[in-house]
């Protein structure tokens, strides 16, 4: 048995250049720095670290409870540093009196840019305030070229990481009631739409829960579950309350904006 049969078909790619990076550490015995990666991957490569000896993975978004990080991949004796992250705060000031920029929308507006996923790390929304979290090497880019996000004039620009505070996540929360907790049901429920239609993106591959691609529309989710559908962004199953007098399952989720 391949050690990449424990991984999905989608998640294979990822795996292989990971055992890649892995081996080249050891051999060489030198540093080398990944693009950012989520929960998913950050797993996939920790569990391949046991195919190589005396490699050593870091990891860091820049705040304590980073979702997206930056991964270093080093021989065991070796020290890292923040630095050695290549970690660019970006804030992102906007007049939000007539619309209040979300997640999505930030992230829209970056990567219309012409920038790749994998070159940001957190984008986090608050009231007047968005943040960035940047690879170094595209920081500057992205100070000049997103100048515009939903029709809102903004100004990017570097900011000091001693001055910054993470905002909370922003969960708007609404309860839905579903005949079972099958994904496409809580979908349909969440995303308003039929769990016919919401069969379509999922068996694309359009969904991931927790990270990881989730293609069986029958797949029963639970409290702490992460659902991400592509175009209509995630949430989270907060919590399961009981059932209502029809026998349906009530729900409490929280769409991340």
């Amino acid at each position: 048995m391949s050690v990449f049969d424990h991984f999905a078909k989608e998640e294979r790619p990822f795996a292989e250049r990971a055992l890649e990076m892995l081996t080249l550490v050891e051999r060489k015995q030198a540093m080398r720095l990944t693009d950012f990666v989520d929960p998913r991957q950050l797993l996939i490569l920790k569990s391949l670290c046991s195919q190589v000896r005396d490699v050593k993975i870091s990891a860091s978004g820049g705040y304590e409870g980073a979702e997206r990080v930056r991964v270093i991949i080093h021989p065991e004796y070796m020290e890292v540093e923040q630095d050695d992250f290549r970690l660019a705060l970006l804030a992102i000031q906007a007049d939000q009196r007539f619309h209040a920029l979300e997640h999505r929308d930030v992230m829209g507006a970056v990567l219309s840019a012409g920038m790749k996923r994998e070159k940001f790390g957190d984008m986090l929304t608050d009231a007047g305030t968005c943040y960035v979290i940047a690879a170094e090497e595209v920081a500057d880019f992205v100070c000049l070229q997103v100048t515009q996000i939903h029709r809102t004039s903004v100004q990017v620009e570097r900011v000091a990481w001693e001055s910054f505070t993470p905002p909370a996540a922003r969960l708007v929360e609404k309860t839905i009631t579903v005949p079972s907790p099958r994904m496409d049901a809580v979908i349909g429920e969440v995303h308003n739409m039929s769990r016919a239609k919401a069969l379509v993106p999922i068996r694309a591959g359009k969904v991931k829960v927790n990270w990881k691609v989730t293609e069986d529309p029958s797949t029963q989710l639970a409290e702490g579950d992460m659902v991400s559908l592509a175009g209509f962004g995630r949430f989270k199953i907060i919590e399961v309350t009981g059932t209502t007098r029809s026998g349906r399952l009530r729900m409490i989720v929280g769409l991340v904006t």
